[in-house]
């Protein structure tokens, strides 16, 4: 399966593996326990960015609706959409 195929959180919990480089492999059928550790500190992390910074917001030309879009996005792709 294509990476651009995988839901957001996944990729950001298999990026997180890659960059540890642990000594078991993401497909072996028994890592289920050590996958879904990556697959929870990916949502945590994206959690804790849930409140744009003051940088972001201007990024999106302060636009009143511009918090409440990155956090749609964010819930959205925490929910598995």
């Amino acid at each position: 399966m294509p990476e651009t195929d995988l839901l957001p959180l996944e990729r950001a919990a298999r990026a997180m593996y890659a960059t540890v480089k642990p000594d078991w492999d993401w497909s072996d059928s028994d890592a289920e326990p050590m996958r879904r550790m990556y697959r929870d500190n990916a949502r945590a992390a994206f959690l804790a960015v849930m409140e744009p910074s003051a940088a972001m917001l201007h990024k999106g030309e302060n636009r009143a609706d511009c918090r409440s879009v990155w956090q749609a996005m964010l819930a959205a792709m925490l929910q598995g959409d």
